[in-house]
């Protein structure tokens, strides 16, 4: 039989890093359809949605298209500032209003993760 080794590098021994904290939201839709460039509050969706994870705001379209990855039953959609960019999601109110290019539908999963630089430092 043969063996596989797989080696790594050693971190280097000095780093400095900005560091990033992730907030993440999941929604988890459980009622009708939802058709296209219908807005979804992500903080209050209303029934028909499970939701799961931390409270997400955004507080203009660049920060939403800038420091967010938006999944739909896991793959990637392309954020856009409004309807008229032509992605997959869009921002629509500061409140956390989102809406998709097309239809949501029983038992899809959107995961939100937005990532929030901080000031804070690693190793040095």
């Amino acid at each position: 039989m043969a063996e596989m080794t797989i080696s790594c590098p050693r971190p280097p021994l000095r780093f400095v890093s900005t560091g990033i904290d992730v907030q993440r939201r999941t929604l988890i839709r459980t009622g009708g359809n939802i058709p296209q460039n219908v807005a979804v509050d992500i903080l209050d969706p209303g029934t028909g949605w499970v939701v799961l994870g931390d409270e997400l705001t955004f507080f203009k379209a660049s920060e939403f298209t800038e420091l967010t990855q938006i999944y739909r039953n896991g793959i990637h959609q392309l954020a856009g500032e409004s309807a008229s960019d032509d992605n997959d999601v869009y921002f629509v109110a500061p409140s956390g209003s989102i809406a998709f290019e097309h239809n949501l539908v029983h038992d899809d999963v959107v995961q939100i993760w937005k990532f929030n630089p901080t000031t804070t430092g690693g190793q040095s």
